[in-house]
């Protein structure tokens, strides 16, 4: 698979983590929502969100320090950089900037696989309780 084919706009579909324990987990939920944007200057944007979020009371009026606050369960949004590894069929994400913060200046790879007009990413994480899971992401290409 050649690096070009990832250069587009996703839309997300799914995303899972099968848990070493067997247990299957949706961390954004079944109706979560997201974009994935590969740029072939070698950029590269995503943001995920679980559908449903809380909205602060004050709505639009609320201050930033309250709009941020109620914004972050559920959101997660970076961008940066891209390289492709052909051979090894990984893309590693450079971050640049980050929803959170401790993500910033890290290089995440992810397995990457291509099959019609879908693009599963996939690596191997850590659960918060500590079980170790595979992540995998499904997007669909945006026409």
């Amino acid at each position: 698979m050649n690096a070009k084919a990832l250069i587009g706009t996703w839309a997300l579909v799914a995303t899972e983590w099968r848990r070493a324990d067997g247990m299957h987990a949706n961390p954004f939920g079944a109706n979560a929502v997201g974009i994935l944007i590969y740029e072939a200057s070698g950029y590269m944007s995503a943001q995920v969100m679980r559908d449903g979020r809380a909205s602060p009371a004050e709505g639009v009026a609320a201050g930033i320090d309250s709009a941020m606050t109620s914004a972050s369960p559920g959101y997660v949004a970076y961008f940066g950089s891209y390289v492709v590894d052909e051979a090894a069929q990984t893309v590693t994400h450079q971050i640049i900037g980050s929803a959170f913060p401790a993500w910033v200046g890290a290089k995440v790879p992810r397995r990457f696989a291509i099959s019609g007009n879908r693009l599963t990413l996939s690596d191997s994480v850590v659960t918060a309780d500590g079980v170790p899971a595979e992540a995998e992401t499904t997007w669909e290409r945006l026409e």
